[in-house]
């Protein structure tokens, strides 16, 4: 074995009380944002507030102890930007004080993904992903199959939609289908958002699977957990995204240690088929859905772009003021979509809700944002040989392609892992792994599964 390709050797003082302190805390942190239903069915408001209170302030503590200047330096412009469009817009906005304090918390949540990016490698992240996500979909699994012995739905302890009459199924928590072919909550009691957590565990799972030193059967305990999860949970939009997915995977790896011109023809490729593959969807779109059991306006999501759309035409340029997701009883969001009597408070689109509260200019640094992490990441990915570093970039194409029919990009986990990619992929070159004599592909086809299972597993 090369010396040069041989896996780097990380090596972590497990039993120190600042490895663990850190570790822990990115656990409990990590599972609030991704699994922020969970506790506020559990906890109520009150209780939410509280522990997104004692979160913050250790995560604060945790990095100002940290001396995290350098890491500073690197949130990069356009998220800056960003932030100083989000507080121009609450300064136009009808609620301000609300749309300020929305600034404030967007800034709080984005702040663990900062201390993510400062504490941790890439090879820890993968560990802290992992291992909350794991829990959270191998307890959902356990959740409903619980649900479907008793038979009956199992109903939120603390409700949404307290103060008027919605049905009676959306105060449950989950419905019980496991095996009735319908679709699952699991414990965060929302089947998109079952889906989303799935899709970025199967990417976190199967590069788990190459590359850490983790027990076999953990890895693929969470492969099969987010593969149950994905397809009992039936969501069109992250179909899409792991398609995606599969295909940034097959474009980077293939691209790897190819000359310019050779790399740039297989990119040029990949966008033709994936546009002309968004042509036929669109053209098709009601075959499609109709053969996955979806409606061709996507439940719904065509009337409130429309909606929000019309909107944006009224303030374009400021918008309404910053809140992540909408707040209820403020204008113009109080009643604007109402699905089976549901009331609906996001636009099911990052970059339109993005554009409708925060403005034209705010939606333009989004974008800006996403694309230079995206060419960084994707940099990233194709110029360093080991397969640890394709779990950003195909968790980013995710998380962005998802975002396309949803808004969890601007809240919660999607805002905590944008600004933690944004930040961490400008890490200096000296703390990646060394490039090794193959690439990734020769390396995962042949001899890099096999090389990871005689490494020791004190070195990773």
């Amino acid at each position: 074995m090369e010396p040069l390709t041989r896996p780097i050797r990380v090596v972590f003082d497990t039993k120190s009380w600042d490895y663990r302190s850190k570790t822990w805390l990115a656990y409990l942190a990590v599972f609030g944002v991704a699994c922020g239903d969970t506790l506020r069915y559990t906890l109520g408001w009150t209780g939410f507030w509280i522990w997104c209170g004692v979160m913050f302030i250790a995560v604060a503590f945790m990095l100002i102890k940290s001396k995290p200047m350098e890491t500073i330096k690197r949130i990069p412009v356009q998220m800056v930007a960003l932030y100083i469009a989000l507080l121009f817009s609450a300064l136009f906005s009808d609620y301000q004080g609300i749309s300020f304090g929305a600034v404030g918390v967007s800034m709080a949540t984005a702040s663990l993904g900062l201390w993510l990016a400062h504490a941790f490698d890439w090879r820890h992240l993968l560990r802290v992903f992992a291992n909350v996500l794991r829990f959270a979909l191998v307890a959902s699994l356990l959740f409903e199959l619980y649900a479907a012995i008793l038979g009956t739905p199992i109903y939120k302890p603390f409700k949404n939609f307290e103060w008027k009459w919605v049905p009676d199924w959306a105060n449950q928590w989950t419905e019980g289908n496991l095996f009735t072919g319908e679709r699952i909550q699991g414990i965060v009691g929302n089947a998109n958002l079952l889906a989303y957590l799935a899709m970025i565990g199967l990417v976190v799972f199967g590069v788990e699977y190459a590359v850490l030193g983790t027990s076999r059967w953990l890895s693929v305990l969470g492969l099969v957990s987010a593969g149950a999860c994905v397809a009992l949970s039936k969501s069109a939009g992250i179909g899409f995204a792991l398609l995606a997915m599969v295909a940034a995977a097959a474009v980077s790896i293939a691209a790897e240690g190819k000359p310019y011109e050779t790399r740039h023809r297989y990119y040029r490729f990949a966008w033709a088929a994936a546009a002309a593959l968004a042509f036929l969807v669109f053209v098709y779109r009601s075959e499609i859905f109709g053969m996955i059991g979806k409606t061709p306006d996507m439940s719904g999501r065509t009337m409130i772009w429309r909606k929000v759309l019309g909107l944006i035409g009224n303030e374009p340029l400021t918008g309404y003021g910053w809140l992540s997701y909408w707040m209820p009883h403020l204008k113009p969001y109080e009643g604007l979509v109402k699905i089976d009597y549901v009331p609906y408070y996001q636009a099911h689109n990052a970059f339109l809700d993005m554009w409708l509260q925060g403005g034209m200019i705010a939606a333009g640094l989004l974008v800006a944002l996403v694309v230079v992490t995206f060419v960084r990441l994707w940099q990233l990915a194709v110029r360093y040989t080991s397969a640890l570093y394709l779990w950003p970039i195909l968790v980013f194409v995710g998380l962005v392609v998802q975002n396309f029919t949803e808004s969890r990009l601007l809240s919660e986990l999607g805002w905590v892992m944008l600004t933690m990619f944004a930040v961490k992929v400008r890490d200096p070159e000296e703390w990646l792994e060394p490039l090794g004599r193959s690439p990734k592909r020769v390396r995962l086809l042949y001899q890099g599964l096999l090389r990871n299972r005689l490494q020791p597993r004190k070195d990773r």
